[in-house]
């Protein structure tokens, strides 16, 4: 251990748990996009570790990678076909909040 630092006092459980916690803020009321994919994901809560849940796309849609970080949350309509085809999905989608949609300037004839 390095001078002036103190041993940990979490548990392994406890850290996790924190991790999960954070997880669940981050992705409160959002969808998900897997890395720089186009494709926006409905969200479900995946079993991890000690009964604990990580978010994961709905639709069962896999990647590979280091974990949480590969996943970011998006103020996004969902546009994965399979995630609108299921019913359990579709439910499970966050709305998206029209206010923080950029308005484009189009004149429509």
């Amino acid at each position: 251990m390095l001078g002036g630092m103190s041993a940990p006092t979490d548990t392994p459980l406890e850290m996790l748990a924190r991790v999960a916690q954070g997880e669940q803020a981050r992705f409160e009321g959002r969808n998900l996009r897997v890395r720089r994919s186009a494709i926006v994901h409905a969200v479900r809560w995946a079993p991890w570790l000690a009964s604990l849940t990580l978010p994961a796309p709905a639709c069962g849609q896999g990647w590979s990678g280091t974990g949480v970080g590969e996943l970011h949350a998006v103020a996004e309509t969902v546009t994965c076909s399979n995630c609108l085809a299921s019913p359990t999905a579709r439910a499970g989608a966050a709305p998206v909040d029209s206010a923080h949609q950029i308005a484009l300037p189009l004149q429509l004839r």
